[in-house]
């Protein structure tokens, strides 16, 4: 039987240090420790996944207090994700790193074990000792492979008795598997992003514009929405491609993606349609308004420079888009929705190219 359990341990541990004195405990806690962290391999969602960390972790610790706090990379300040038992003010705190018991922790990646906080730091000022009820306390980081994901707090046993280093390597084991699992949402979501974007341009691609347009086509039928649709297609591209060459036209097209994406909103969708077509889907959106959208990419195209050596004929090199928009009638087919906007396109090249036309 010992035998089995030394199995199962090691099995939970990427090393046997962590659990060194497990076995000198009862196992309960263990059990109930090992079955939360295959619960968490369930998540795929980081926010549903920290709040069920920080609920579980409180009722493993039968902890009065929890909190998760996030380290911003930018800003190198931690925030409070989520937590049990904190008041609102608590909920709302940043603390930048150094600073406070959190901020050393995060800042140094050693967790804190803290018995007696008015005997082990007398200097401490008064109004925050009494934050305390029991006195006691675990600060442990959380890091992955590209470095620190922030902190967890467990605060004041609720009978009243203090944490031990039994509470701490079972935390740290806990929070292992977190970060583990953090790692894995966040890959997952890379894969998904990666196998929707186009590489080039940053926008979203082919495959995600057929699934998306159907999503919106139902939501505008559904809650009776404008729904706009829009196709532009860079004028002449292959002779530019021709004249200055591929990572010219690549240039071009990353910087064609980036005016597209300063003149839309966050609900819109930019996608790359084809070589050197995009096309954007616009909810809650009708043609008059789809159409100002348009005129405003295709004048910030028509302005642009799009090689950065003045000092020949190429470095002034410009470039023009054609631009369909149509508006969704209720009851359309999504490829009869996107053989119009393509009409409303090949209207513009047809009339000379450089200008918008709406298929109506």
């Amino acid at each position: 039987m010992k035998k089995k359990r030394s199995e199962e341990i090691k099995m939970f541990s990427d090393s046997g240090s962590i659990l060194e004195s497990a076995a000198s405990r009862d196992f309960s806690l263990l059990d109930e420790l090992i079955k939360a962290s295959l619960q968490m391999s369930d998540f795929d969602n980081i926010d549903k996944l920290i709040t069920f960390f920080v609920n579980t972790i409180a009722q493993l610790f039968k902890a009065a207090r929890v909190s998760f706090m996030f380290l911003d990379g930018n800003s190198k300040e931690l925030s409070v994700k989520a937590s049990y038992g904190l008041g609102v003010s608590a909920n709302k705190a940043k603390i930048k790193l150094g600073e406070m018991f959190v901020g050393w922790v995060a800042q140094e990646r050693e967790p804190l074990l803290v018995k007696d906080i008015e005997a082990e730091y007398p200097n401490l000022f008064k109004d925050r000792v009494s934050r305390y009820k029991t006195r006691s306390f675990i600060i442990v980081p959380i890091t992955a492979k590209e470095g620190i994901i922030g902190i967890v707090n467990l605060t004041d046993k609720k009978d009243s008795s203090v944490f031990t280093e039994d509470d701490l390597r079972l935390a740290r084991l806990i929070c292992h598997y977190f970060a583990l699992n953090v790692e894995n949402i966040r890959l997952s979501q890379k894969n998904t992003e990666l196998a929707i974007i186009d590489r080039l341009t940053g926008l979203f691609n082919h495959r995600y514009f057929q699934e998306h347009l159907l999503e919106e086509i139902y939501h505008a039928e559904r809650y009776r929405q404008h729904l706009s649709l829009m196709m532009l297609d860079i004028d002449d591209f292959r002779l530019y491609n021709k004249n200055f060459g591929y990572s010219a036209g690549d240039a071009a097209l990353k910087k064609i993606a980036a005016i597209i994406k300063e003149n839309i909103r966050r609900v819109d969708a930019a996608v790359r349609y084809g070589p050197e077509e995009f096309m954007l889907i616009l909810p809650k959106t009708r043609l008059k308004q789809a159409i100002l959208v348009g005129d405003r990419i295709r004048d910030a195209i028509d302005y642009s420079v799009f090689t950065e050596d003045r000092s020949s004929s190429f470095g002034m090199a410009k470039l023009t888009a054609s631009i369909g928009v149509t508006e969704y009638k209720i009851g359309l087919a999504k490829e009869e929705f996107t053989r119009n906007v393509i009409s409303a396109l090949l209207e513009a090249k047809d009339k000379g190219k450089n200008r918008i036309c709406s298929f109506k």
